[in-house]
């Protein structure tokens, strides 16, 4: 036994160093970086390093909210005429459909869900509010 440790003395003192110096130094290291990352995070998060530190969180937000304005609007507005309107009075709900859109909402609220090309938009539809009005009525006084 005493021959193995003596012709491995190298190797046995190479592992100890490894795991009492090299290995705890490296914890170390790896628990400080975590540290100041959760610490730059927080302080990110709490508004220390200004408005334009979350900026980058709104960016997709933005877009969306801009594409919804931009394209959708516009083709909403632009079929109304040929489009499809269903109440459902028990509920409030309401669809609108045409070849393009797909628009599903409650009367109660500012918000519907619009499908168009094929993706599912939430966005504010308050520009339509007259024309769900005037379906409703159109629709309660044929029946």
């Amino acid at each position: 036994m005493l021959d193995f440790i003596l012709d491995h003395l190298l190797v046995i003192i190479i592992v100890c160093v490894v795991l009492f110096v090299i290995l705890p130094f490296i914890l170390r290291i790896a628990s400080t970086i975590i540290k100041i990352v959760v610490i730059v995070l927080i302080l990110g998060a709490l508004g220390v390093f200004g408005a334009h530190f979350l900026n980058g969180a709104n960016e997709p937000i933005k877009a969306t909210q801009e594409f919804a304005t931009n394209t959708i609007r516009p083709a909403i507005e632009k079929e109304l005429g040929k489009a499809d309107f269903n109440y459902d009075p028990a509920t409030k709900k309401y669809t609108i459909q045409s070849n393009s859109f797909k628009l599903e909402g409650v009367t109660d609220s500012n918000k519907a869900d619009v499908t168009f090309k094929d993706k599912k938009y939430t966005m504010d539809v308050t520009f339509l509010k007259d024309f769900i009005q005037n379906q409703i009525a159109q629709q309660s006084q044929t029946k």
